[in-house]
């Protein structure tokens, strides 16, 4: 009887410590939007040793080297949905990036190793489709309409693709 209480308080045993030492698989507990907007955050920039990493019109027109020294900056908001982005580098003058923006996740992702989804620029509404998401790179597209006839608008017109990487 006292080898069976033995044999018992053991396999008790035993059992309590395997469970605490499991690892639930890397999920931190944060919410899915959370965790990709905490890798979203960041500063990121145009690898310009590459061409094609900043393109932009109809046909294809290669900008990458307007944009040698372009760095895009986002912060994200734990619990917002979303955060503030900001510039510096480009062009001088006209650029279909703004100085400093909010942005909010359209809609919400729900799978935090998600490789793609949507971003909402809070100035104009503007919808940038941020694809191949990881934590060292990511490509963001839009399309800026005629909002009119001012030289920014008629300089920046068009679809826009950015392939950056994280510093």
């Amino acid at each position: 009887m006292k080898k069976l209480s033995y044999l018992l308080s053991a396999a008790v045993l035993s059992l309590l410590l395997f469970s605490v030492g499991c690892d639930s698989g890397g999920d931190d507990g944060a919410p899915a939007v959370d965790q990709v907007g905490n890798t979203f955050s960041g500063t990121w920039a145009v690898d310009a040793t590459q061409t094609g990493q900043v393109t932009f019109g109809s046909p294809s027109q290669d900008r990458t080297d307007d944009y040698s020294d372009f760095a895009l900056t986002i912060t994200y908001t734990a619990g917002s949905e979303g955060g503030t982005a900001s510039i510096v580098g480009g062009p001088s003058g006209v650029r279909p990036f703004l100085g400093t923006d909010s942005w909010t996740f359209t809609p919400v992702p729900t799978d935090a190793s998600t490789t793609q989804f949507t971003v909402t620029r809070a100035s104009d509404g503007l919808q940038i489709t941020v694809t191949n998401f990881s934590a060292t790179g990511m490509t963001l597209s839009f399309s800026l309409a005629d909002g009119g006839s001012t030289s920014r608008t008629e300089a920046v017109v068009g679809s826009w693709t950015f392939n950056l990487v994280k510093q």
